[in-house]
């Protein structure tokens, strides 16, 4: 079973100045997530800075890797708004990485961890996982 660290609150920079490749590289080893699935899900999610995304249940998804807004209310209380998640995209793929692995908190199955990414309902959770995997190994040339 892999120790997983405490989820803190979420920490990103807020520069523009730095490019997708240094926030991905750092909120890897902030939140202890291999850099290369934290790209995965940037891969499965299609999402891209400035990018809203609507679905049927009313919710949307923000940014890169489409944050979706039911989590906007635990990060009030860190003063990121909306506008941030959608237009940061250093700060999304922070908070994105935090949800990650905070989603892998609370199982001993790594994937299903991955897919609590996307949703905790079996069906949602074993599909997302399966299109993550496709991509991780898209990204590390073993397909």
């Amino acid at each position: 079973m892999i120790d997983l660290p405490p989820a803190s609150p979420p920490v990103a920079p807020y520069t523009a100045a730095i490019n997708r490749e240094t926030c991905v590289l750092q909120a890897a080893a902030h939140y202890r997530a291999h850099p290369d699935l934290v790209r995965a899900i940037i891969r499965t999610e299609k999402g891209t800075t400035g990018k809203v995304s609507y679905n049927k249940n009313g919710s949307f998804d923000m940014g890169l890797m489409q944050i979706n807004s039911v989590h906007l209310t635990d990060f009030k209380k860190f003063n990121i708004s909306r506008d941030m998640l959608v237009n940061n995209e250093c700060l999304n793929i922070f908070i994105g990485t935090y949800l990650l692995r905070r989603g892998m908190l609370g199982t001993e199955d790594f994937w299903k961890g991955v897919g609590n990414y996307h949703s905790t309902t079996p069906e949602k959770n074993a599909l997302y996982k399966q299109r993550v995997w496709e991509n991780l190994k898209v990204i590390q040339g073993r397909k």
